[in-house]
């Protein structure tokens, strides 16, 4: 069986360790390989400056490598690419056919690769905060949903996720009007059931406003330590995900997000638990 690849960038070194904790996790988890890139941004620096940078860059993913390989990880590749990082990272992921991207991120702020690795990039997306590092990866996971197939993408993924790591599992649905529960129970209904067929007991919860700012406030309230959100379309967002909401929780989510591209369905259950 080929294994699953992953990427751990570490172009924002001071995350790094964050991203690389969550990388060998989900690794160990999935029975993943990992590969390792770190990019020497040929448009910020001089040309004098490119050699020191690229030593620098060196020793960090010697580090890494390390690191991973003394927790029993796999690494596929390892390596300092010199070019504009967004591009260089895409390059390694289609040569590869790697179905996720791990990076690392401040709690609250999404750095310009990162933001456009999210938007461009044709395979699944962690954006890894602080509150995913240390002893539990993930033990509370939040899905937002609206009556789009996305809540089948993000649904299997969640619940793969929740299944592996014995983690809580929450559905929701925000209205922008005052709606009845049953009505909003009817919504998450999809991705209750894709938990109840593995097994998992999951929540449903729902709430009226402003779609992102409700769902910040949820994932700050109930201490969600993940959001899983689903993309549909070739390299197009859905119509929840579309715009403000979107790039507002990705942006200003205090916990972890998993950006599940509908392009990788296939990935979730082919390897064994």
């Amino acid at each position: 069986m080929v294994k699953f690849q992953y990427i751990l960038t570490l172009n924002e070194p001071v995350y790094a360790e964050i991203a690389a904790d969550n990388a060998m996790k989900l690794a160990e988890m999935y029975n993943a390989e990992i590969s390792i890139i770190n990019v020497v941004d040929n448009n910020l620096f001089k040309e004098e400056e490119i050699g020191i940078q690229t030593e620098l860059g060196q020793t960090l993913v010697d580090e890494y490598k390390q690191i991973c390989e003394n927790n029993g990880i796999t690494i596929n590749n390892a390596t300092v690419a010199i070019g504009s990082p967004v591009s260089e990272i895409i390059k390694m992921q289609e040569e590869i056919d790697a179905s996720l991207i791990i990076l690392g991120a401040s709690k609250t702020k999404l750095g310009k690769i990162a933001e456009k690795l999210v938007k461009d990039v044709k395979c699944h997306v962690l954006i890894a905060r602080k509150n995913t590092f240390g002893e539990e990866l993930f033990s509370n996971i939040l899905v937002p949903v609206d009556s789009t197939k996305d809540a089948e993408y993000a649904g299997k993924f969640a619940s793969s996720i929740a299944h592996r790591s014995h983690s809580n599992l929450t559905a929701c649905h925000i209205f922008p009007h005052k709606i009845k529960e049953d009505e909003g129970n009817e919504i998450t209904k999809l991705v209750l059931d894709i938990a109840k067929s593995k097994g998992i007991q999951a929540d449903s919860l729902t709430g009226e406003g402003k779609t992102a700012d409700e769902i910040l406030n949820i994932i700050y309230d109930k201490s969600f330590n993940l959001v899983v959100l689903g993309y549909s379309g070739r390299g197009k967002v859905s119509r929840f995900v579309h715009g403000s909401v979107s790039e507002k929780v990705i942006h200003s989510a205090t916990c972890s997000v998993f950006v599940v591209k509908s392009i990788r369905p296939e990935r979730v259950y082919t390897v064994k638990q």
